[in-house]
C-alpha cells in the first residue's frame, strides 16, 4: 500500500473512531436524561472539544489530500462523503450535549411522569445513527435506506410527544418547566435522526455518485425513499 492508500485508509478509519465516539456520546446522553444523572451528563460535556477538535483535524487532513494527491473519483467521493460526514457526527455531538445539559437542569426534582416515549424515540434516533455508520463501514445500500425508512417512525414519535408536552403544560402549571425542557429533547432527537439519514445518504454517494438518493413521492400518505 502506497502513501496515498494509506493515508486515505486513516481518513476512513478516522471517521469511523470518530462515528463510534459520537454514538457513545449520545447514549451515556440519554442514560443521562432517564437517570437524572448529572454525573453522566459532565461525562458527556467533556467530549464535546474533542470531537471538535477531531473533526476539524480530519477536515484538513481530507482537504489536503485532495489538493495534493488529485484523486480517483471514487476515492474524491469517499473524501467528500468524510468531510459531510463529519460535520454530521459534529452536530450529533452537540444534540448530545444539549441533551445533557437538559439533564443537569432537570436532574434536581423526580420527573412529572415517566419517559417511556422518550426512552423509545432515543433508542429510535440511536438506532439510526448506528445503522447509518455501519452502511458506511460496509458500503451497504439497502443498510442506508433502512436508516431514511425509520425516519418516520422518529417524526411520528416528535409530533405525539410534543403535543404531549403541551397537553402536559396547559393542565398542570407545575409540569411547565420540566414539559418545556423534555420538549426541546425530543426535538434534538429528531433532528439527530435527519442527521443519520445525511449520513446514509453519503453511503449511497459513494458507491453512485446520487446525491440525494432518498427522495419522496409526493403521491400520499405513506411515502418511501427510492434508489
Amino acid at each position: 500500500m502506497n502513501s496515498y492508500d494509506r493515508s486515505l485508509q486513516q481518513i476512513k478509519d478516522r471517521v469511523s473512531v470518530l462515528g463510534q465516539d459520537v454514538s457513545a456520546m449520545l447514549e451515556q446522553a440519554l442514560a443521562s436524561l432517564y437517570r437524572q444523572d448529572r454525573a453522566l451528563a459532565a461525562w458527556v460535556l467533556e467530549h464535546d472539544d474533542p470531537i471538535d477538535d477531531e473533526t476539524n483535524q480530519i477536515e484538513e487532513d481530507s482537504l489536503q489530500l485532495i489538493s495534493l494527491q488529485q484523486p480517483r473519483q471514487k476515492d474524491l467521493r469517499i473524501l467528500a462523503a468524510a468531510l459531510r460526514n463529519v460535520r454530521d457526527l459534529e452536530r450529533i455531538a452537540d444534540y448530545s450535549c444539549d441533551i445533557a445539559e437538559v439533564t443537569e437542569i432537570l436532574a434536581g426534582a423526580p420527573y412529572f411522569k415517566p419517559l417511556n416515549d422518550i426512552s423509545r424515540m432515543g433508542e429510535k434516533a440511536l438506532a439510526m445513527v448506528q445503522l447509518a455508520q455501519e452502511a458506511v463501514s460496509s458500503r451497504d445500500q439497502e443498510l442506508a435506506r433502512q436508516v431514511f425508512l425509520r425516519d418516520d417512525a422518529v417524526d411520528e414519535l416528535y409530533h405525539a410527544l410534543h403535543d404531549d408536552m403541551l397537553r402536559a403544560m396547559h393542565e398542570d402549571s407545575r409540569a411547565i418547566e420540566q414539559a418545556s425542557y423534555l420538549s426541546l429533547a425530543v426535538r434534538y432527537l429528531e433532528r439527530i435522526a435527519d442527521h443519520a439519514v445525511n449520513i446514509a445518504e453519503m453511503a449511497v454517494f459513494v458507491e453512485n455518485g446520487n446525491r440525494r438518493p432518498f427522495r419522496r413521492i409526493p403521491d400520499g400518505d405513506n411515502v418511501h425513499g427510492q434508489i
